[in-house]
């Protein structure tokens, strides 16, 4: 499964993705505001629980690598955590490597993975959970539709920090 726009395509996590995806995830800038770095056997758990959720109502995540479309280049990370209870919505998360942010791919990257969520999956709803201070992500993340509806205060954790959780929501119109 790929999806495709202008710039980018959007393919299926796959085994060969490991060492990007380790770097990604060990990637302090990109970290900042996901979660703590973790060790290797930590990632290569979280790696092939992505690897595995491939189909709408297997619980999990939906992962996606993002590439550059001319030259294959590995941009970063998106997908949809499938939610199995009602199967009516899904969360939604991406992360892109430091080197390509700030050129509207995560926007152009995210509209593919909205437009895949309700046209092809058909959910009614998408849920983004963003830490409080990510704010290039809130703006994204309005930019394309999404309303903010709850702050849970003190919700997560990064490097021994309490965060806010900012919790969005984009309905199928």
């Amino acid at each position: 499964m790929t999806l495709s726009t202008p710039r980018l395509k959007l393919r299926l996590l796959t085994n060969s993705d490991w060492l990007f995806f380790k770097n990604l995830n060990q990637n302090q800038q990109t970290m900042q505001y996901v979660a703590d770095i973790e060790d290797e056997q930590t990632l290569s758990a979280l790696f092939e629980s992505r690897i595995t959720a491939r189909e709408k109502g297997q619980e999990g995540w939906l992962s996606f690598v993002i590439e550059m479309a001319d030259t294959n280049e590995l941009v970063g990370l998106h997908g949809l955590k499938m939610i199995t209870e009602g199967q009516s919505q899904a969360e939604i998360g991406f992360m892109l490597h430091p080197a390509f942010q700030g050129r509207g791919l995560a926007y152009e990257a995210t509209k593919a993975i909205i437009d895949f969520a309700f046209k092809e999956l058909n959910y009614e709803a998408l849920i983004a959970t963003v830490t409080a201070g990510n704010i290039a992500s809130v703006n994204l993340l309005e930019k394309l539709g999404f309303t903010h509806i709850e702050t849970i205060k003190n919700n997560y954790q990064i490097n021994g920090r309490w965060y806010d959780d900012l919790i969005l929501v984009l309905r199928q119109s």
